[in-house]
């Protein structure tokens, strides 16, 4: 909704502007601020451009369409992190492990596929129609690059968040990345008029405290436990819109969405009992 009203890097700058100043107003409050020193800017600055540059494929690529593949796709990049993780992390999963975190996935992907759309979409073209083309559409290929693009950060988060204080990493990484969109709105000249509208700010706000408390909370799991098992717990968000859609909007998913809502919370129990 956000985007929709004031374009993608303007909600970026000020999602990023509102969360960071209340994660630190939070901080002071409750006496938890971390110390901070230079050594922490570096990890920092490649978070904050490795998250944007996939952010910003992902806004482009939901622009063009088709969000019925383009979501699944996206949503699939906790598997690379995952692979990322055991592979240069070194952590080791057991079999039992592997297994529920592929169910999760089964149901990440299921949950967040309309098959009837799938269909319309890439099935064959009706008798009339016109060819075609091969080539895969421009928003697909973005979708593509902006799960790359977030599998790789995540397995950058995983590293950082056993390095550095979560709540020191967040706030120097959000204050990097709001120096970086703020360059990028004085390079296109985009001016800051739409959050004068108070519906547009509160959304805006709401969005940016969300965002950031859903990243501060990813970061200390991280660092308790399993890197692999959070990864994989931060790959269902899928089940949440789904939910809403259902309860608040009154939407009625594909039949497969239904299932792959059940797989998904299959194999987090399946997870959590293998924890």
């Amino acid at each position: 909704m956000a985007t929709r009203r004031i374009g993608a890097p303007l909600a970026m700058f000020s999602m990023q502007i509102i969360g960071t100043l209340v994660l630190a107003a939070f901080l002071a409050i409750t006496g938890r601020w971390p110390p901070i020193d230079a050594t922490i800017l570096p990890a920092s600055f490649v978070l904050a451009v490795a998250g944007l540059i996939p952010l910003a494929f992902l806004y482009r690529a939901f622009a063009l369409g088709p969000i019925a593949v383009i979501s699944p796709i996206v949503a699939s990049y906790a598997a690379l992190s995952v692979i990322g993780i055991v592979i240069f992390l070194g952590e080791r999963l057991t079999l039992g492990q592997a297994a529920a975190i592929a169910i999760t996935f089964v149901g990440v992907t299921t949950a967040s596929t309309d098959i009837r759309e799938l269909r319309r979409t890439l099935g064959p073209a009706a008798p009339d129609a016109a060819p075609r083309s091969r080539a895969l559409p421009l928003g697909i290929r973005l979708g593509v690059l902006a799960t790359i693009g977030f599998g790789i950060w995540g397995v950058l988060v995983s590293a950082a968040s056993r390095a550095y204080d979560p709540f020191a990493l967040v706030l120097v990484w959000r204050v990097c990345g709001i120096a970086v969109v703020a360059l990028f709105l004085l390079w296109r000249r985009i001016g800051l008029a739409p959050l004068r509208d108070p519906r547009t700010l509160g959304i805006v706000t709401v969005v940016g405290v969300l965002d950031t408390s859903a990243n501060l909370l990813l970061m200390i799991g991280i660092a308790s436990g399993f890197a692999s098992f959070v990864m994989t717990g931060s790959g269902a968000y899928p089940l949440i819109p789904a939910v809403l859609a259902i309860l608040v909007l009154r939407e009625r998913l594909a039949p497969n969405q239904y299932l792959g809502v059940a797989i998904l919370i299959a194999g987090l129990v399946a997870l959590g009992l293998q924890s």
